[in-house]
């Protein structure tokens, strides 16, 4: 794909007509004054030394080399936004237990967080590699199709919670059953399936899947995580511990013997993962160990700048102009616009704009240093390179866009947010559609990484207007969407939460006030029985009616509590 970097100073182009009549009407009118003299032939005769054709191709020349000039301060590229490379790696399926017992804490800060961080240290090893990731409790589901997108990947590993699936036990049949069917059509890739699980309660048989796994060339590691002496499991929000139907305390328990049948089963190898990297380098190894295979990936390529061939064919032209002579004398000296004195000029701009090349030169040298630094996995010193570039050319696009790449690699997610809002900015939507959905598309992770869910799905809806076939972008907008759905739920029962308790301090606060009419009433009673001998009628029927009003009164207001308390509990 070919482009300009500053398109706009194409516009000058629009001055080469303008100095091509200007030729013309200055031959024109040489011509006119050789005829006042008189007849042409004759004239020529005269000056044997002057020449129709050499200031002509000097014009040309000048001409030619300053469209290139204009050309190159234009910075073509030559390139592609995306392109197919093949790459050495193998595919791998995450199988993740989430089940309840997961949030045991005999191992810190609990068994699910400590393999989100295993996990997440494996995915930083993946340069390669296609990964997949499947949760399970009671059921399995897919949560990332297989892919090379790491960062999609580790965003999704963030988000998991035990309550995405309702259905509690630990069915590790169904997980490794669904992680087979995630690696698609067969290939000559080596494929492993890495089990985590406590092992507990398995409701299938998972050892006959892991046989049949093996049977169709695929490993399966499994990493025990926990302790086999167990641990309570807290319940989320309180400080009580999941009991069972007796009212007793669980225990979760580690099951190594059911983790070995299954690793042995499978062709693999079982580790238990603790406080330390033991599991994590075992697991690292023996993927290490699989043969690596081609597997094709659309990758993100830099533009490569091309103003340099121009720039040294308008300096070629101009020093071929230098050595081409002609005659000259003072009154054509003084009229020739594209002698000696114009050359200086044209040089010394054909100098400067090279020193803006050069400035830009050193732009794309620093991409690609920080491209480099990236690729090793040195995100701090790709930032760095990142940075350099934008202090060069603050609009390039590629700096901002490579920059927040490398911000989300360090979980800085607002900043790389910035970044490439500011890399779409720069683009036009129906022009540069892939960019612009690329763009859209990590904007959105940003947003899913920070939780604004309902943003995220703006951004992936946006990347998709794009480039409708984008089907990670498709995959994440759902998972965002349902993200969305289950925190507007959890908003919603926080509201209905902090109703109830508004609505039983007001119970409270009507039964106070009940009481303290009825201590008023008892004592109004006594001090009437007190007095009863000593009041007239008319007194006696005043105060009852009193009595009979502050009744009245009492009736009321329950009457209009019990109102309110009616509509709130009828809110469906």
């Amino acid at each position: 794909m070919f482009r300009f970097a500053n398109i706009e100073i194409l516009w000058l182009l629009g001055t080469i007509p303008v100095f091509v009549a200007a030729y013309w009407a200055y031959t024109r009118r040489k011509r006119r004054q050789l005829e006042e003299f008189g007849d042409p032939e004759l004239m020529e005769a005269l000056m044997p030394n002057a020449s129709r054709v050499r200031p002509t191709v000097k014009f040309s020349i000048v001409l030619v080399a300053l469209a290139l000039l204009i050309i190159a301060a234009a910075r073509p590229q030559f390139g592609q936004s995306e392109r197919t490379e093949k790459r050495q790696g193998i595919e791998a399926i995450i199988a993740l237990d989430i089940s309840n017992s997961m949030m045991a804490e005999d191992v810190a800060p609990n068994r699910l967080d400590r393999a989100k961080q295993m996990l997440s240290k494996l995915m930083d090893n993946m340069v390669n590699d296609k990964v997949g990731l499947v949760v399970f409790a009671g059921d399995a589901f897919i949560q990332l199709p297989i892919t090379c997108d790491y960062v999609s990947a580790k965003m999704f590993l963030n988000s998991i919670q035990p309550n995405l699936i309702k259905t509690q036990g630990t069915a590790i049949g169904a997980a490794l059953n669904t992680s087979i069917r995630c690696f698609g059509e067969k290939s000559d890739a080596s494929r492993a399936i890495i089990l985590i699980t406590d092992g507990e309660n398995h409701e299938d048989d998972a050892v006959a899947v892991a046989k049949r796994a093996k049977e169709e060339g695929i490993q399966v590691l499994v990493v025990g995580i926990g302790k086999p002496e167990g641990s309570p499991i807290p319940m989320p929000g309180t400080n009580n511990f999941i009991k069972d139907r007796q009212g007793n305390v669980v225990v979760s328990k580690l099951n190594e013997d059911m983790c070995r049948e299954i690793a042995q089963a499978g062709g693999g190898i079982y580790v238990r993962c603790d406080n330390t990297n033991t599991a994590t380098k075992a697991i690292q190894k023996e993927l290490d160990k699989l043969g690596t295979q081609e597997i094709e990936t659309q990758v993100f390529t830099d533009y490569n700048e091309q103003f340099q061939s121009f720039a040294l064919i308008a300096l070629l032209l101009l020093v071929i102009d230098f050595f081409i002579f002609n005659r000259k004398n003072k009154a054509i000296t003084k009229l020739d616009i594209f002698g000696e004195s114009t050359r200086r000029h044209v040089v010394m701009t054909t100098l400067i704009l090279c020193s803006l090349s050069t400035f830009a030169q050193k732009e794309a040298s620093d991409v690609r240093k920080g491209n480099h630094e990236y690729r090793g996995q040195n995100f701090t010193e790709a930032e760095v390179d990142y940075r350099r570039a934008l202090e060069t050319n603050k609009d390039s696009y590629e700096a901002h866009y490579n920059l927040g790449d490398a911000l989300f690699k360090q979980d800085k997610y607002a900043d790389a947010q910035t970044e490439f809002e500011t890399a779409a900015k720069m683009l036009d939507k129906k022009e540069d559609k892939t960019r612009y959905s690329k763009a859209m598309h990590n904007i959105g992770n940003c947003n899913f990484a920070q939780q604004q869910y309902d943003k995220a799905v703006q951004a992936y809806m946006e990347s998709l207007r794009a480039n409708p076939k984008d089907n990670d972008t498709r995959y994440n907008l759902v998972k965002a969407m349902e993200m969305m759905q289950q925190q507007q739920q959890q908003q919603q029962n926080l509201n209905q939460n902090q109703d109830q308790q508004q609505q039983q301090q007001q119970d409270q606060q009507q039964q106070q006030e009940q009481q303290q009419d009825q201590q008023d009433q008892q004592q109004q009673q006594q001090q009437q029985q007190q007095n009863e001998d000593q009041m007239d009628k008319e007194t006696a029927e005043q105060i009852l009616q009193a009595l009979e009003q502050d009744e009245q009164d009492t009736q009321e207001k329950m009457q209009r509590q019990q109102g309110k308390k009616r509509r709130v509990e009828k809110e469906w």
